[in-house]
């Protein structure tokens, strides 16, 4: 099955699935105590674009690793696609979204089809927050301002040590993946 046919499959029920599952996330992150520590957790989650599950942990290694244990249950390798830093310099200690494909996807060359979008970041409190962003597997980011991929967009991005320098920097509302 070629990527585009897969993105247009699953495209519909990937958005509904990842929004209910980040407004989850959220809903939980909104309920904890605020008392329960002094400095600021960070959260590092991992959202699977096969399975349509995320998975969340204290650390990025840990939220990788738990991803990686419930993608073999069901028989799939996962590989990361992008991963969002909350800080620049890909420095985890603030925390990071990846998004994960099979062990067998690799992007397309062209920036059309686009892969994967992702129309909420805020669901997850993950909007205006990207300070620097890693892709692999052939993988380019374009960020936008708004949800649902609206307002102003950065160009297709590789890899970025600090959005800052091409003025995206804490701005992101929306992305796609090509």
């Amino acid at each position: 099955m070629s990527n585009h046919s897969h993105h247009q499959r699953a495209t519909a029920p990937r958005k509904r699935t990842l929004l209910a599952v980040l407004l989850a996330v959220a809903g939980l992150v909104a309920l904890a105590p605020a008392a329960a520590s002094a400095a600021p957790v960070a959260d590092h989650c991992v959202v699977n674009l096969v399975t349509d599950e995320t998975t969340c942990a204290a650390t990025q290694s840990a939220a990788l690793a738990a991803d990686a244990a419930a993608s073999d249950e069901v028989g799939i390798q996962s590989v990361t696609l992008i991963t969002l830093y909350d800080r620049t310099n890909y420095d985890p200690a603030g925390g990071t979204r990846s998004f994960v494909g099979d062990g067998s996807y690799t992007c397309t060359a062209a920036y059309s089809p686009v892969e994967f979008s992702v129309d909420y970041l805020d669901a997850a409190g993950w909007s205006n927050r990207a300070s620097s962003v890693h892709t692999y597997r052939s993988c380019d980011i374009k960020l936008w301002d708004s949800v649902t991929l609206s307002g102003a967009s950065s160009t297709w991005i590789d890899n970025l040590a600090n959005l800052d320098t091409i003025g995206w920097s804490n701005r992101a509302g929306s992305y796609q993946i090509s």
